[in-house]
């Protein structure tokens, strides 16, 4: 009896909502409720602005930034901020889709909307 007592006690304890998990919900939520806004985001070099269905992909490649691990998963890197979501790689070079130059990621990032 004095077992199976433990043993509920242990399962309280670990289903128990603690503050960290709180604070994991609470930055979840958060990170939900931002959207990317395009209006905000434009080719540094042609001013072309990308759409919430254009997509990347993650290629290997040389000049300017030398990646060869790459996973070849499509995505839009302005919802992520440059990050693949297949292998986590950090692009610090996107390329344009209109001109089909490359800049810096952080580069197409106005304080303007379009």
């Amino acid at each position: 009896m004095f077992l199976s007592g433990l043993f509920e006690l242990n399962q309280f304890w670990l289903f128990r909502k603690t503050p960290a998990s709180d604070k994991y919900f609470d930055q979840t939520v958060e990170l939900e409720k931002e959207k990317t806004d395009f209006r905000r985001i434009r080719c540094p070099l042609c001013q072309w602005q990308p759409r919430k269905s254009d997509r990347w992909m993650c290629v290997d490649g040389g000049h300017p930034e030398y990646y060869y691990n790459a996973c070849h998963t499509s995505w839009n890197t302005f919802e992520t901020g440059g990050k693949c979501p297949g292998c986590n790689h950090q692009w610090r070079w996107t390329t344009c889709l209109s001109c089909h130059n490359f800049s810096p990621h952080e580069d197409w990032y106005t304080d303007e909307n379009g």
